[in-house]
């Protein structure tokens, strides 16, 4: 899976970098076994997560971490940089990271969240399992069965092949890649892999924790997103805990992808980068939204993925109207207009909740406008609706083009 990584620097200049990501999906069977070993290391590394008493810090891939969303968690990190002026906001990435999780620290973590030396035969079992991956890839298990990546459930199609099939084709074509690294890594998509990251990360946000509240700042981590906000005169201490405890659990950083933003005076003051210094920038990255010390705003690459799908949507529906509209000739019949009810649903405001209750399509979750209105109110930041405002236009000059 490939996504447009935007990001502005402190000229203002948007650099567009793509980030791969390769997701693993799990076949069903697999991923139910994988579901119920995966309920059962939740309720011992909550446990743990309690005891020391990390709850506020870990925030991706639990259920209730703080009673939130990354809304939440992103607000939370912005008012605590406005109510601590001055100081620094450090955002760190770690390079691969379910790539290159590291084996043997994996199973000790495994083990000791477990309370045990050794693994027991069904949990060894299943960390070989996930240690020792393949998998075939999408477009080529498409194109051996000749099912179109447009449409995959063309035809009424409920599942891509029979085992035997897969046996025949998938495994006997040669179709099945293995896990190029040896002793790291695990299938980024698995139901257990998230919940294993968080286990593999326990004694780096223990530590990272601790040091970082002696320092006077807070530490948060969603998933491979590390956050630290400490007084001016602790950020290379800081910088410095995060490089070697990083390096103690095997894993490197993304160097690119490293900010580093300065809040001086009063809350709401813009940014500015420190003088004769390099590598700072004026704008923090942080769960999908940038702040700049004034306003909170959707990171750009979330908006162009928002318009490309966009883009994509109403295509896919013209073409199935062509189609439709090649059977009505055939049967001399008028030609019907396209259909826009679902283009709005996905692609615009009409989706927004309060704006249209009893409706039978509010019983989905929402859409980019619906996440959007709502950061906006919970970030008191009008600016993310002057961000989407022009939606409506360039939906409407898609449909008409």
């Amino acid at each position: 899976m490939v996504t447009p990584r935007i990001k502005r620097d402190a000229q203002g200049t948007i650099e567009v970098r793509p980030k791969c990501r390769d997701i693993r999906l799990a076949a069903h069977r697999d991923a139910a076994i994988y579901s119920h070993y995966s309920d059962i290391l939740t309720r011992v590394y909550e446990e743990e997560v309690d005891r020391l008493a990390l709850n506020r810090v870990i925030t991706a891939f639990r259920s209730v971490p703080n009673g939130g969303t990354n809304i939440d968690y992103a607000g939370e990190v912005f008012r605590y940089i406005d109510s601590h002026r001055p100081c620094v906001a450090l955002a760190f990435d770690v390079k691969e990271f379910f790539d290159t999780l590291d084996h043997q620290l994996l199973k000790e973590r495994w083990c000791r969240v477990l309370g045990v030396e050794r693994l027991p035969e069904d949990h060894f079992a299943l960390f070989k399992n996930l240690t020792e991956y393949c998998w075939a890839p999408r477009e080529d298990v498409y194109r051996v069965f000749g099912i179109s990546r447009h449409n995959p459930k063309a035809n009424r199609r409920r599942q891509i092949c029979s085992p035997k099939a897969f046996r025949n084709s998938v495994r006997g074509g040669g179709l099945l890649k293995f896990n190029p690294k040896k002793g790291k890594g695990i299938p980024q998509g698995a139901p257990i892999s998230a919940l294993l990251s968080n286990i593999y990360m326990l004694d780096f946000d223990r530590k990272v924790s601790e040091e970082i509240k002696r320092l006077g700042g807070i530490y948060r981590r969603y998933c491979d997103d590390i956050m630290i906000v400490v007084p001016p005169g602790s950020r290379e201490e800081a910088e410095r805990l995060v490089h070697e405890e990083v390096q103690a659990v095997r894993l490197e950083l993304n160097g690119k992808k490293t900010d580093r933003v300065v809040y001086e005076g009063e809350p709401g003051q813009p940014a500015e980068i420190p003088k004769n210094e390099s590598g700072f920038s004026t704008v923090i990255q942080y769960l999908g939204f940038t702040f700049d010390g004034s306003k909170i705003l959707i990171r750009l690459g979330s908006l162009a993925r928002y318009y490309s799908k966009m883009r994509a949507g109403v295509s896919l529906a013209k073409q199935t109207q062509r189609k439709q509209n090649r059977k009505e000739a055939d049967q001399g019949l008028p030609a019907s207009r396209l259909r826009t009810r679902k283009l709005y649903l996905r692609y615009s405001y009409l989706f927004d909740r309060r704006k249209g209750k009893g409706r039978r399509e509010q019983n989905a979750q929402g859409n980019f406008l619906t996440y959007a209105y709502e950061a906006a109110r919970k970030l008191r930041s009008p600016a993310i609706k002057k961000q989407v405002r022009r939606h409506w236009k360039k939906l409407q000059s898609e449909i008409n083009k």
